[in-house]
């Protein structure tokens, strides 16, 4: 199978190189380089045979991939084995490009140790990799911009207080009630001053950017006053929302109109009203 791996940039400097049989040296990047990467005329296929010895190549981010191959190798599996390499460098440091590779060759070298026994290809997804080579990646800056543009994204759109991309195994949102109770007496009895400050707060861990709604019960005592008390009857005192306060996400219309809170929650813990 694979030979060698090599990893050039543009002028065609070698930054990562990776040899799995003794048929091949090192100096065998430079007849790469010399035929593609210095030719005048760009590649027109991604596989080039000279002599006994196949390049297999792809180009991506400023770099040229490039597995050597000297006997008769499957060539999709080859490749496929090179995509797989860019989707783990992006998994473990967000975008392969030769910023990237630099800072991050040892962590490259150990990832093609493990993902290639004596040029076969073996295991190479990024889930069941990371829970052994536990190593960080530093992020080149390019993908550090790109997280940020990302963000302005975020923050200038509709719901700025929500990604669009949060995902969740398993959908879950809990609500708590706090209230505490104010009673100021004077020294005779009289009651000075009685009231209620309420806190619903709320956690969320949901996928996507699903819409919640919820209602109050203060609806159906708002019903019963609107009704005139029967002859004789004593008009109970009811609890009314005096002043309200809401979190950004809810929707005011909805409301005033049918006392229901419709909104789309933040992720996490948040206070939704008050």
């Amino acid at each position: 199978m694979i030979s060698a791996f090599f990893i050039l940039n543009l002028k065609g400097e070698v930054l990562i190189s990776r040899l799995f049989r003794p048929d091949l040296k090192r100096s065998i990047s430079d007849v790469f380089r010399i035929h593609v990467i210095a030719s005048s005329t760009p590649p027109t296929s991604p596989l080039i045979t000279l002599g006994n010895t196949t390049f297999f190549h792809v180009r991506h981010g400023g770099l040229w991939l490039v597995a050597v191959c000297k006997n008769n190798a499957n060539a999709a599996l080859v490749f496929e084995f090179a995509y797989r390499f860019i989707n783990l460098g992006r998994s473990y440091f967000g975008k392969l490009d030769e910023e990237s590779v630099k800072n991050n060759f040892v962590l490259i070298y150990e990832l093609l140790d493990e993902i290639l026994d004596f040029g076969y290809p073996q295991n190479s997804e990024s889930d069941t990799l990371k829970m052994y080579i536990t190593t960080e990646g530093v992020k080149s800056e390019q993908a550090v911009r790109e997280e940020s543009s990302k963000i302005t994204i975020q923050a200038t759109g509709a719901t700025s207080w929500r990604r669009s991309d949060v995902k969740y195994r398993k959908n879950e949102a809990f609500v708590d009630v706090v209230e505490t109770v104010n009673l100021s007496m004077s020294s005779k009895g009289t009651v000075l001053r009685a009231d209620v400050d309420g806190q619903i707060l709320m956690r969320a861990y949901l996928s996507g950017t699903p819409e919640c709604k919820f209602g109050l019960n203060d609806k159906l005592v708002i019903d019963k006053s609107s009704k005139p008390p029967a002859a004789g009857a004593v008009e109970a005192s009811s609890v009314e929302l005096d002043d309200c306060q809401f979190h950004q996400c809810v929707k005011l219309g909805k409301f005033d109109s049918d006392r229901t809170i419709s909104f789309i929650p933040p992720d996490g813990e948040f206070e939704l009203m008050r």
